[in-house]
């Protein structure tokens, strides 16, 4: 597989199709250790993971004023990654942009490791412990108040799943959100359609999801999460928003779990299920062939 030196400083290239050519090699890269980690460790939450690829690279390595040289940074951006399920890329994309060692990865899940299931505050960059769903949002709230009463102007991100929203604390912090007019946060709905038991619109119908969210009095945008052009558009203007805009804010980005791996898309089986070996080059075999449309 084609590899990119791991820089988050993409300025350099010349155009739009070079940039865009350099988001698709990282991803693609990005995939295969997902891939990698999961199927070498025996656990982790595959089909979320390959469905937050395209959002947690644009987050995490392009976006977010964040340094790894410094993640204590005060002004540093917050980044909140409330679906915990897809810590295993998280901790690929953190590998690339430089808060975990290289090779780190190799040792997700193995005893002793910082690299567990979720992901903790033990890893530099990491800003809440993760399990228990539905926090992530009201702990937003909490970073984006101390940005206020501090006259701190970093961007608070908190990334959620569809299926989490069937927590009721979840829309306790939504009324909190638009009540203390949190511009300074923004949340991001990974938007799959398939949570661990079944479809979100059989197990707890979501939509008209934007409508319940604007009439909570929050900004809503929607993206193709595998876009990443898009997605980097849309983080563009939630910033913008922040310094202009009274309202919380939400990006419904729609993905598809499992994606790039045409067997893993869309099938529940993949929720937790650890691929075979054989299973396990197939999969590699479709990322490094970028099947999919788009390059991703």
């Amino acid at each position: 597989m084609e590899q990119i030196k791991p820089t988050n400083d993409l300025s350099k290239l010349a155009s739009a199709a070079e940039m865009h050519r350099a988001d698709e090699l990282l991803c693609r890269t990005l995939r295969a250790r997902t891939l990698s980690a999961v199927q070498e460790s025996g656990g982790g939450h595959i089909g979320s993971s390959l469905s937050l690829i395209e959002i947690l690279y644009c987050l995490v390595y392009r976006f977010l004023q964040i340094d790894p040289l410094k993640p204590d940074d005060p002004g540093r951006d917050r980044f909140i990654l409330s679906s915990c399920q897809g810590a295993v890329a998280l901790f690929a994309v953190m590998q690339l942009r430089g808060f975990l060692p290289p090779c780190s990865l190799e040792r997700f899940l193995a005893p002793g490791s910082e690299l567990t299931m979720f992901p903790t505050t033990r890893i530099p960059g990491v800003e809440m412990t993760g399990g228990s769903l539905g926090h992530g949002i009201a702990f937003g709230i909490g970073t984006a108040l101390s940005a206020r009463r501090y006259g701190q102007s970093y961007l608070t991100v908190v990334l959620i799943g569809d299926g989490e929203m069937n927590e009721g604390s979840i829309w306790e912090a939504a009324l909190a959100g638009s009540h203390l007019k949190l511009s300074n946060l923004l949340v991001i709905i990974n938007r799959n359609r398939l949570q661990i038991d079944g479809p979100t619109e059989s197990i707890m119908a979501l939509e008209p999801l934007a409508e319940k969210w604007k009439s909570f009095g929050w900004n809503v945008q929607e993206t193709d999460g595998h876009s990443p052009s898009n997605i980097l558009r849309a983080l563009d203007l939630a910033r913008g928003n922040a310094e202009t805009s009274t309202s919380p804010q939400i990006l419904i980005a729609h993905t598809t779990k499992g994606r790039g791996v045409s067997f893993m898309e869309n099938c529940l089986d993949w929720h937790y299920r650890v691929p075979s070996e054989a299973e396990y080059e197939m999969a590699i075999k479709e990322v490094e062939a970028c099947r999919c449309a788009g390059g991703q």
